[in-house]
């Protein structure tokens, strides 16, 4: 496995890096590494699809009164900055599904990993981003529901045709990064739902036998090698409504820094019900900008 992970990892170095010609343009370039990670990566990460009969078909819970938005905070709601603290303000203003959100101690009451991959968490060897993928998953395997990022800040209720979906995912669409396939920012999952059972246990298989991370979007990237080898998989993805997450990205990154407006703020989140924020530089918002409200007045 060594080798094949040295293997895997040196073609996309020299395809993806030092053999992409210098005096193409950075799109260009950027497109060619792209394409070499979606060919090089779940080609590799083929070895941890599940086996026939190793994810048995659960039945799914319909328990849609009940369910959660599930958040993680590592160091706790009380020590969240300010934008994030804006974000929670927003589901519990909206959505009537009651938002739970954990820290790093919490999420145990919730959920059990296996004691390797809790080791290797406090090693330091799984970082912060890929534990947090690793508990959303888990959360939703034991618990069905919701899960939204922190720094989702939502502005109508969830939709009814997510919420009466067995499983959901935004596909990456053209603001994120294509080669990652699927947005995991916000997931809907019943509890007994395939998708979210097998795409576990290819996590879950995946750091009980490595180290590190193959790349930051890894966890979509085994979802893809998910949904196109398997064939449970592939019935239950071509069910699952096709939506790309460009409508959750239209506003921070374009407005944030420009004076509020009440019209545009609504034309411009009309199109989903949340928006994805960041909480990076947003500790100082221009007096009365899109950010400044969103972040203090909302």
């Amino acid at each position: 496995m060594k080798f094949s992970r040295f293997f895997a990892l040196t073609d996309v170095a020299l395809r993806g890096h030092v053999f992409n010609p210098l005096w193409w343009s950075r799109e260009r370039r950027r497109e060619r590494r792209y394409k070499v990670i979606l060919s090089v990566i779940p080609r590799y990460f083929k070895r941890y699809l599940p086996q026939t009969g190793d994810v048995p078909e659960r039945k799914v819970i319909k328990n849609d009164g009940g369910e959660k938005i599930w958040t993680l905070w590592l160091q706790g709601e009380e020590n969240a900055p300010a934008l994030v603290k804006a974000c929670y303000r927003s589901v519990r203003r909206h959505c009537k599904q009651e938002l739970v959100v954990l820290d790093e101690k919490t999420v145990f009451d919730y959920i059990t990993l296996p004691e390797k991959i809790i080791e290797k968490r406090r090693a330091g060897k799984i970082k912060n981003a890929h534990f947090a993928d690793i508990c959303r998953v888990e959360l939703l395997y034991e618990h069905g529901g919701f899960w939204l990022d922190s720094t989702g800040f939502v502005t109508a209720p969830i939709p009814d045709w997510i919420v009466d979906a067995d499983f959901f995912m935004f596909l990456t669409g053209h603001t994120g990064s294509p080669y990652s396939f699927v947005q995991n920012c916000f997931i809907r999952s019943r509890k007994g739902a395939y998708l979210l059972d097998a795409w576990r246990a290819m996590i879950l298989n995946y750091w009980m036998n490595e180290d590190h991370n193959f790349d930051y979007f890894m966890h979509q990237l085994l979802f893809k090698t998910l949904v196109m080898n398997d064939e449970r998989a592939k019935k239950y993805f071509a069910k699952m409504p096709h939506v790309d997450q460009d409508p959750t990205h239209m506003l921070w990154w374009d407005y944030k820094d420009k004076p509020f407006d009440k019209k545009t703020f609504d034309d411009v989140t009309s199109g989903a019900f949340f928006q994805k924020l960041t909480y990076r530089g947003s500790d100082n918002p221009i007096s009365g900008s899109f950010a400044d409200v969103m972040i203090n007045k909302m």
